[in-house]
């Protein structure tokens, strides 16, 4: 097959998901998946407290986006929709983790720092049971929190190293990080920059899913009312580099080096040449955000399987259908 100019084949995978996905099952009229308990269960984040901004919400924002690592996106809301309410909310709310911290013996617990690095939570390869190199026996909402999340190592430990970052931040959590990059950084795209920094450093996020949480937060075409960070924060420039988004950056760029940051750089310097006006109205002229959220859509096939939009032989270069 000839190879087909990527601005082409870009333009090509906005136009499908302007048409076929965005205000059907995302974008304005839709409640989005991290805020429905039909796919997200007890993990589900009120629209309202979201939309003001509060704490409270952010953190369970961040917690229940947080989880979406090693495994595809319809199994990890699987996980989320399976457990019950009790286990969701006792990692989701800011409070409830404030007690148990409280009440620990562990002394890993004292700092965010000490507690990433100390930590040995982890699930036993026979039979599933949670369990610690320190105090295997005792009591812990760690060992708690990792065997309701199951069949995904330690990733109970998402929760409190993030309650920890943002205690040892201020006294009033992503309120406190936000003004400290607002402070810092004048342009709004600097600061979403800053933010994903800063989010990286929490256990276990790192870049892409930090990124993806701060995009959450600031780019108000994927969730309209429910972004609470932009203007301030301006999350079009970001870039989210998935398995999905990957194969498209290789099947169109096949020679340069595979790193994310390379890969990431190589989108928004072409995705930015779109002008998605053309295709909505109400869209902004370039987003790389909203460029890689069409083909993170459209290279999904499990996602598009789920959603009914299997292909028709389109015969696309991208598409998972047509190649494979």
């Amino acid at each position: 097959m000839p190879r087909a100019p990527i601005l082409t084949v870009l333009d090509e995978l906005v136009a499908w998901y302007a048409a076929r996905v965005y205000g059907a099952l995302e974008g304005p009229g839709r409640v989005p998946f991290y805020c429905d308990p039909a796919r997200v269960g007890g993990f589900a984040v009120d629209p309202a407290a979201l939309a003001a901004g509060r704490p409270a919400a952010l953190f369970q924002l961040y917690v229940t986006l947080a989880m979406y690592q090693s495994r595809r996106d319809v199994d990890v809301m699987a996980i989320q929709r399976a457990m019950p309410r009790p286990e969701a909310r006792a990692m989701v709310q800011p409070r409830r983790l404030a007690l148990a911290v409280e009440a620990a013996r562990c002394g890993h617990l004292r700092t965010a720092d000490g507690f990433d690095a100390g930590c040995s939570v982890y699930r036993a390869p026979i039979g599933g049971a949670s369990t610690c190199a320190d105090r295997p026996r005792s009591p812990c909402h760690v060992k708690d929190a990792t065997a309701a999340i199951g069949r995904m190592g330690d990733m109970g430990k998402l929760a409190t190293s993030a309650w920890l970052h943002l205690r040892d931040a201020g006294d009033h959590g992503f309120d406190a990080l936000l003004a400290r990059v607002t402070s810092a950084h004048a342009a709004p795209a600097a600061r979403a920059a800053a933010m994903v920094a800063a989010l990286a450093a929490f256990y276990r996020v790192g870049e892409k899913l930090a990124t993806f949480i701060v995009a959450t937060l600031a780019v108000p075409e994927l969730a309209p009312g429910l972004t609470p960070w932009h203007p301030t924060i301006d999350g079009h420039g970001l870039v989210i580099v998935d398995a999905n988004v990957m194969r498209v950056i290789d099947a169109l760029r096949p020679r340069g080096a595979k790193t994310y940051a390379a890969r990431a750089a190589w989108w928004r310097r072409h995705a930015a040449r779109l002008d998605l006006r053309r295709h909505r109205r109400d869209w902004p002229r370039a987003s790389p955000r909203l460029v890689q959220q069409a083909a993170y859509w459209f290279r999904s096939r499990s996602n598009r399987d789920a959603a009914g939009l299997a292909c028709a032989g389109c015969r696309s270069p991208v598409c998972p259908y047509c190649v494979g």
